[in-house]
């Protein structure tokens, strides 16, 4: 059960491959603005170097956003191709639990964020409690003093560009939206600002 994990929505980019809840390949580039350049080399990378080829996966992840606009349009491309030519089930997951999910092994509260653009955050709340997840609070598009003030009064652990931590085995656990019509999927770009 070979699973490949795709997420091109911060700066970073990150693929990972798993196979039975074991990472074997991870590559992970802070490339901002060539995510479209670098992408299809670092799963040609992770294909070559463990001899494989994207019909040998069984299942695809791809996280969907918020994030970056052209970031997302890259790999949701890539990600679609693969899964309707190789017909291999796509999965999708929000990219704010994939730059966090590294943390979610330890119980807490997080406030997930990642850059929009000036001024303004990607932002989701999440609990883990007993080992168990919970969404606190949605996906939001937002202002960065807006949202730094609604938490300023909590014990989140603010998770953001300058702590993103990936866990393979926690995305693979975690998506659970398998998308039934691959060509009609889209990104969740966000662009509207919650208030």
């Amino acid at each position: 059960m070979k699973t490949m994990i795709i997420d091109t929505s911060t700066s970073f980019l990150y693929v990972s491959f798993v196979d039975n809840n074991k990472e074997f390949f991870q590559k992970i580039l802070k490339t901002p603005n060539n995510h479209s350049e670098n992408l299809l080399n670092a799963i040609r990378e992770g294909l070559s170097t463990h001899h494989l080829e994207v019909k040998d996966f069984t299942k695809i992840i791809i996280g969907i956003g918020p994030g970056s606009y052209t970031g997302l349009r890259v790999s949701t491309i890539i990600a679609k191709m693969f899964a309707w030519t190789s017909n291999i089930p796509l999965y999708t997951i929000s990219s704010l639990d994939v730059i966090a999910s590294g943390y979610y092994s330890t119980d807490g509260e997080y406030a997930v964020t990642s850059i929009a653009k000036k001024d303004y955050l990607y932002t989701r709340i999440v609990k883990i409690e007993n080992g168990k997840y919970s969404l606190i609070a949605d996906d939001r598009f937002v202002l960065a003093e807006q949202f730094n003030q609604e938490i300023a009064s909590s014990k989140y652990h603010i998770i953001d560009e300058n702590c993103f931590k990936f866990s393979a085995s926690t995305i693979v656990e975690l998506a659970k939206n398998e998308i039934t019509d691959v060509k009609a999927l889209v990104p969740n770009y966000l662009r509207k600002a919650n208030t």
